[in-house]
């Protein structure tokens, strides 16, 4: 088709844009082969949009979306989840297509109110709802937190197409958009899964069991290829992954990310990291962050039981990339986990306070810290070996607990 609109199955379209200029995704996470904003529209009795693109992409898309049908005509614009690479376009959408409601979960719908001006028309829809479109039906499936508490699927029922937003996706870029015709992207698909899904494994566990009794011809994720041929390896890939993942946590690992001006910093961070090894079962990741990617520090968070941080404290402040740190921190994902703080200091030690603070703020579980003035001592060292200890402790003693 002209304007690379391309066909799914006989009502669907995709008429999403493609992004080859992207270089990180919501910060954290690098882009190298760019991505997909996957947009569908259904040509049946009653007009369907299945998500949007991102904002910037507006110009293309309209010209799309006017190509196969008057905007005056759409009945319904599904938004299986309304971040913004997904709704970003739903405003303007409505301008021209007034006669629209939008369709999506409580969540869903609560939050576009939220982050658009216009006034839209909605209908909020639960696990089994149905919409009959004249001549087939929408049914939607719940999937919260994949990766936001507002996410559903899908399922084009007579066509069986199932749209399923960040599930199943990459970030990939290729205009060929389909799985058999796309060159190998397994890296993408797997590189997507660690830093925008694995931290909700238990969900994605749950939503694979509610879409398995279903009659699945193909799954349109919401970026990357369309998945027409291979489907179901990326199902099983998924399910792999996630019972992985969910195992991880049992080695109460630790995440040490840390910057030192100085050294100390860094010294005392040894100390404690063995400290916390001289306690069975606990694995430490100790890594000083001046340079580390933020996609690689969401990872370790995500699978860390516990988290110290340490900075030193230069000008009244800490430094740069422990603020980054904080950024990625994710209270939803994070909330609970042991954490703690370290560094050094040469005049009024501010740092140990905002370490604190925003820990807290992001709703950590904060026990206990260590700093020292200027270069630690043997006793020093002495004091941080035994604060490893006893947060290695804390932490056997909270995993026994749940």
């Amino acid at each position: 088709m002209e304007d690379n609109i391309l066909r799914v199955s006989e009502s669907v379209l995709w008429t999403g844009c493609i992004d080859h200029d992207l270089v990180t995704f919501d910060v954290v996470m690098e882009t190298k082969y760019g991505t997909t904003y996957n947009s569908y529209f259904i040509d049946a009795d009653k007009k369907v949009l299945i998500e949007t693109v991102k904002e910037s992409f507006w110009p293309e898309y309209e010209r799309k979306i006017r190509s196969l049908v008057d905007p005056a005509d759409i009945q319904y614009i599904v938004l299986n989840h309304t971040e913004p690479d997904h709704s970003g376009c739903v405003g303007h959408l409505l301008e021209i297509a007034p006669n629209a409601v939008i369709v999506g979960t409580g969540n869903a719908i609560r939050y576009l109110h939220d982050m658009t001006p216009v006034s839209f028309k909605s209908i909020q829809v639960k696990d089994g709802d149905e919409i009959s479109l004249g001549n087939t039906t929408l049914r939607f499936i719940s999937a919260p937190n994949l990766h936001w508490p507002d996410t559903m699927y899908t399922y084009l029922v007579e066509e069986r197409v199932l749209f399923t937003c960040d599930s199943f996706g990459a970030h990939y870029a290729d205009e060929r958009m389909f799985d058999d015709l796309v060159d190998h992207w397994d890296d993408s698909f797997k590189y997507y899964f660690d830093v925008i899904l694995k931290p909700f494994s238990k969900f994605m566990l749950r939503a694979i069991e509610r879409i398995r009794p279903l009659d699945i011809r193909v799954i349109a994720p919401g970026h990357g290829p369309i998945l027409r041929s291979s489907w179901k390896k990326y199902v099983e890939l998924s399910e792999k992954y996630s019972l992985e993942a969910i195992e991880l946590p049992q080695k109460l690992r630790v995440y040490m990310p840390y910057v030192s001006a100085y050294h100390n910093t860094g010294v005392l961070a040894e100390a404690i990291a063995r400290g916390l090894k001289s306690k069975p079962g606990i694995e430490v990741v100790l890594e000083d962050i001046e340079h580390s990617n933020l996609g690689e520090i969401d990872m370790q968070l995500a699978m860390a039981s516990g988290i110290i941080v340490g900075c030193p404290t230069i000008n009244q402040n800490i430094l740069l990339p422990v603020y980054r740190l904080f950024a990625v921190i994710n209270p939803l994902r994070d909330r609970g986990k042991l954490a703690g703080g370290f560094g050094s200091y040469g005049w009024s030690g501010e740092g140990m306070k905002m370490i604190r603070t925003n820990l807290e703020n992001l709703k950590l579980h904060y026990t206990d810290d260590v700093f020292v003035k200027f270069a630690p001592h043997d006793i020093d060292l002495e004091k941080a070996f035994a604060y490893g200890e006893r947060f290695a402790e804390e932490l056997i003693r909270k995993a026994a607990e749940n």
